[in-house]
């Protein structure tokens, strides 16, 4: 299954965003508590059927679902009732391409075929259409009742993809289906965000939370489940390989729909380079971007100047966590702690608003410099497996010790609940009421 791209410009997305708002079509709740017809619940809840309400409704979707249709040029579409069911009729005289409703299940006492309305030749090529796909359950029946009459079914439409899952559906049921959206729900949810009328985050909860989650060697389709749900913990999301694969304008606006964003980029160069890359960040303000403290002074000072005037801290690399004793002295002549104790001191006389370091070494940095940012990752949770970090410790530790902030990928990501695993966390191990 190929990657269609979207059916709607980002321009149409924000006029469709409108419209749905204008007619009653959207729904939303920053709690999280809108339910789902295939379970769960969620902060958005798009209902197309309402437009049966509203005749105006009615003309604005036949003529938006008119995009795509005259683009793929089916022979006929097929309706999946009963989202679309309301502006189905519309669509065909609009576009002049006949269609056929596919029920998942017949209607008994009919003398005819109950799970099928309309006629149909073998071969033709249909197009399948509905308002949103989630976990693609609801169009397996309709895909391969059109297989079983002999259709040639072309990529399917839908309004807005909720990113849920589908594809994992369909390859699990053997479905060779494409999905052509107009649009996503992290479209729908950025716009209502951007303007201000549903809350990225409670600023309490947001402010209160010292937990930075990792998203290291994930894609972004598979990272955005997990920012749906981590949304309103208040985490702090950071991201390194991810940038580079989506690109500094394209990742940290997108990101910020979601939370504070730290632009893990560990930049260690010439300070002419690091300069040009705080400016193509300095546009989008992210939380933090973080350089290695090895670059030398004059390296950081110019990162530091470049992101002057806006919201975006500088964070200094020590000896990453990674890193043992023998590993240091053969890279650096020196223990971690006098490593660090160097880094940290260029990081200071450079102007840098933090420090990255371990847990071990985090409370005598805390001591020495009391006004600067503290960011710890290599913390695990007791009982959790360390993985390929050497200088570790407990949040617990970290945090008592002077840590502003905490870094924690895997325990997180990969628990069975991970926002039930942050409030743990936050809760149990460092005390904080959220």
């Amino acid at each position: 299954m190929g990657k269609l791209g979207h059916w709607l410009t980002p321009w149409e997305k924000e006029k469709v965003c409108e419209a749905l708002l204008r007619y009653n079509l959207l729904k939303w709740d920053n709690a999280r508590r809108l339910p789902l017809k295939s379970g769960g619940e969620t902060d958005i809840y798009i209902n197309l059927r309402n437009a049966r309400s509203t005749p105006e409704a009615l003309m604005f979707l036949t003529q938006t679902f008119t995009n795509p249709i005259m683009r793929l040029l089916p022979d006929r579409f097929v309706e999946v009732p009963d989202s679309v069911s309301c502006f189905a009729g519309p669509l065909a005289i609009m576009t002049d391409v006949p269609y056929i409703t596919i029920r998942e299940e017949e209607k008994t006492g009919r003398a005819t075929k109950a799970k099928t309305i309309g006629d149909y030749h073998y071969g033709e090529r249909v197009t399948i259409i509905d308002d949103v796909i989630t976990d693609g359950a609801s169009k397996v029946v309709p895909f391969r009742e059109c297989v079983a009459m002999g259709l040639n079914v072309l990529p399917l439409i839908v309004l807005v993809d909720r990113q849920q899952g589908w594809q994992k559906k369909f390859q699990e049921e053997n479905i060779p289906l494409d999905v052509w959206p107009g649009m996503t729900l992290h479209d729908v949810r950025r716009y209502l965000i951007e303007n201000k009328l549903m809350r990225r985050c409670d600023p309490a909860v947001e402010e209160k939370n010292p937990l930075i989650v990792a998203l290291d060697g994930k894609d972004w389709d598979d990272i955005l489940p997990l920012l749906d749900v981590l949304r309103t913990t208040g985490c702090i999301l950071k991201v390194n390989d991810l940038l580079l694969a989506e690109g500094i304008n394209n990742l940290i606006p997108e990101l910020q729909v979601y939370g504070r964003v730290m632009a893990d980029l560990k930049g260690h160069d010439i300070k002419n380079t690091l300069e040009n890359i705080a400016k193509r960040i300095r546009p989008h303000e992210p939380w933090v971007v973080t350089v290695h403290g090895s670059g030398g002074k004059e390296m950081v000072q110019a990162t530091v100047k470049a992101l002057e005037g806006t919201r975006t801290k500088v964070l200094v690399v020590t000896v990453l966590t990674s890193i043992n004793q023998a590993t240091c002295e053969e890279i650096y002549t020196r223990l971690p702690i006098d490593e660090v104790r160097v880094l940290a001191r260029i990081a200071h006389e450079a102007g840098a608003q933090g420090i990255v370091c371990s847990p071990e070494e985090v409370g005598e940095l805390r001591q020495k410099y009391p006004d600067m940012m503290l960011v710890t990752p290599g913390v695990r949770s007791p009982g959790k497996e360390a993985g390929d970090q050497k200088r570790i410790g407990t949040p617990a530790a970290a945090f008592e010790a002077g840590a502003n902030h905490l870094v924690i990928g895997r325990q997180i990501l990969g628990a069975f609940d991970p926002v039930a695993e942050v409030f743990r966390v936050l809760r149990e191990e460092l005390k904080i009421a959220i």
